[in-house]
């Protein structure tokens, strides 16, 4: 025997039956964000360079730098961009950790601690070999002494990273505690990355250090 459909029966029914289709609700859900994920377009990691900046920055002056490098110096690649990480003690690290750990990123300013503790473990790009690189500094009668680290398991030890206080236009836009600027050395694009990296130590390094504007004095009133 058939149960007879009217409102009584419908009441009943949602009133036991609510959960089903909320969970197809939910699964329906669930499996459009896992097909827009999976077929989301993605830049392949050879075609974009990411400056990933664990401090502080003025996101628009490092988005229209970015862009002008982009265009001149990169006109091949998809992608040329900035992410600020967060600085929160707690997530902040384990962000930073977390992005090392799966190679993403491909150049990084980070404060002096945490460039020293991931520097020690080889998670940086030896930098003493770019002639053009180092050619700059040398010009400029900069000593990158305090950029050269020693691996922890080895003897070994290299240029991992590019004190920021030797690049004062750079530290205009972006800031670490006793920064440096350092190359992720698995992250995918090594030599887009070294162009970038070349061309902000060239537009920088003779910068001045903003001088912060003054007020000028109000002009006295004449007959005071």
């Amino acid at each position: 025997m058939k149960t007879p459909v009217n409102k009584q029966t419908l009441r009943n029914h949602f009133t036991y039956s609510w959960w089903k289709y909320l969970l197809v609700l939910v699964g329906g859900i669930f499996l459009v964000d896992l097909l827009f994920t999976v077929t989301a377009p993605r830049v392949p990691e050879e075609k974009k360079v990411e400056f990933y900046v664990y401090g502080y920055s003025d996101s628009d002056a490092v988005t229209k730098y970015l862009d002008r490098v982009h265009e001149e110096d990169l006109p091949d690649m998809e992608s040329v961009i900035s992410v600020r990480l967060t600085t929160d003690e707690t997530y902040g690290a384990m962000q930073l950790s977390t992005y090392i750990a799966v190679h993403e990123g491909d150049l990084y300013l980070l404060p002096r601690e945490e460039f020293l503790s991931l520097s020690a473990v080889g998670s940086f790009l030896p930098l003493e070999n770019d002639e053009a690189l180092m050619s700059m500094f040398n010009e400029a009668g900069k000593d990158l002494k305090r950029g050269w680290r020693t691996l922890s398991e080895s003897d070994e030890t290299h240029l991992y990273g590019i004190p920021m206080d030797l690049l004062p236009g750079l530290q205009s836009m972006c800031y670490a505690e006793n920064g440096y600027l350092a190359v992720l050395a698995m992250g995918g694009n090594t030599d887009n990355t070294m162009t970038l990296l070349r061309r902000m130590v060239k537009d920088t390094i003779n910068e001045p250090v903003p001088v912060p504007e003054t007020e000028s004095p109000a002009p006295e009133t004449p007959g005071t």
